[in-house]
């Protein structure tokens, strides 16, 4: 199959640059070499789920939860998540 960087990228709204990282990936590993790679930094502290609960909770008011008070607080709402239930 041949086609142009330019020309794909234009079509697709994709920088130039993408386009050919891209290429050049699927050029020496096929369609294995596109799956995500491994990122760089921290690995992540909380699962997915932790991450659920934590949203879910930040967005109900505290009341609902039993807690005294109009809007979570940043240590309110850890004192909470990391209560024992």
């Amino acid at each position: 199959m041949s086609w142009q960087v330019g020309l794909f990228a234009a079509e697709t709204h994709l920088h130039v640059d993408t386009v050919r990282t891209w290429r050049g990936r699927f050029a020496h590993g096929e369609l294995p070499a596109l799956a995500d790679r491994k990122h760089s930094g921290r690995p992540a502290r909380f699962t997915p789920a932790q991450v659920a609960e934590a949203k879910a909770l930040a967005c109900q008011l505290p009341a609902e939860t039993g807690v005294p008070l109009s809007l979570w607080s940043c240590p309110e709402l850890t004192a909470e998540l990391t209560a024992p239930h």
